[in-house]
């Protein structure tokens, strides 16, 4: 999804939905969400935002920042202000790091990308955006070439290529690494059934992150009822789970009725059951924006958004 850093986009994917979570130990590697999260308990989750418009700054309730930026192209102030912005609510900040092209239609010379990115021309974009943030003292997620495996033309990276996207991903990391160590890498795959093809590999991956989508209408059209948040996690969050790793929902949006989304939230922010049920899950991030790209079968662009007193409500809490 985009619209904060130049924005490249991200989401909606109409057929498949899912994800669930398991506990971070020794076992995963994993490193604390940081000191955004030390008020968390085993039975919650860390609880993230993409919010371009600022509609829940200062909120309590979110304790990752999240931005996307178009590395060849990138809005320099408009990262400055979220950076300044997870600064001052006291938030660690994930970049979805857009690898487009070079080419005056961002989304031509796909083709050419993998080996232009293993053979250094995209390194300065690299430095660039790993410098940035390199003294913010604030933990860093880095999710690099989201949705891969989704090979329908919208990204140049998203290519049937599984072998270029994993040397490419490892460039970035290895290179980004140089420059922050501590920070966390994500694989953000949108949660098909060819994903493994794209896993670059465990020294590579800290965190894996899947997009969830939550509407109303399309799982009447598809399953004859509203489903519920855990319910629509399971298919992907079995998927990646195979890997062992931590999961996050990357980009969590839900659109419908009051009553279906005061159940997704309700359930989100007030039950620890599907933590038990998902023990990797680790980290949701809400994707607080209206969609930005048509979904096919007519269901047009999703409204995602909320502003305090709308959550509040919905939450109940």
């Amino acid at each position: 999804m985009a619209l904060a850093i130049m924005l490249g986009a991200t989401n909606g994917d109409a057929s498949e939905m899912g994800l669930p979570s398991v506990d971070i130990t020794a076992k995963t590697g994993a490193i604390d969400a940081g000191a955004a999260s030390t008020s968390r308990t085993p039975n919650q989750v860390t609880m993230g935002v993409y919010d371009p418009h600022s509609m829940v700054k200062g909120s309590d309730d979110f304790q990752i920042e999240h931005v996307f930026v178009a590395w060849q192209a990138p809005d320099k102030r408009a990262l400055d202000r979220k950076i300044k912005s997870a600064i001052r609510d006291d938030r660690a900040l994930m970049i979805s790091v857009e690898p487009f092209t070079h080419a005056a239609d961002w989304r031509e010379g796909g083709d050419r990308l993998f080996q232009d990115i293993e053979d250094g021309r995209f390194d300065s974009e690299i430095e660039w955006i790993c410098n940035t943030v390199r003294d913010i003292h604030r933990p860093v997620y880095m999710r690099w070439g989201h949705e891969m495996e989704d090979v329908d033309g919208r990204y140049p990276w998203a290519r049937n290529d599984p072998e270029g996207y994993r040397k490419a991903f490892a460039h970035f990391v290895s290179r980004c690494r140089t420059i922050l160590p501590e920070a966390r890498y994500v694989w953000s795959p949108k949660g098909h059934k060819n994903l493994a093809a794209y896993y670059p590999g465990d020294e590579f991956v800290d965190i894996i992150g899947i997009p969830i989508w939550g509407l109303e209408k399309m799982d009447i059209d598809y399953w004859n009822r509203p489903r519920r948040f855990s319910e629509t996690v399971e298919e992907k969050y079995e998927r990646v789970g195979q890997f062992r790793k931590p999961v996050m929902i990357a980009e969590l949006g839900v659109s419908g009725s009051r009553t279906y989304k005061q159940d997704w939230y309700a359930e989100i922010f007030n039950s620890p059951e599907y933590k038990t049920q998902f023990p990797l899950l680790e980290t949701i991030l809400f994707f607080n924006d209206k969609e930005p790209y048509r979904w096919p079968m007519g269901y047009g662009s999703p409204d995602w958004r909320f502003d305090p007193k709308t959550l509040a409500v919905l939450v109940q809490r």
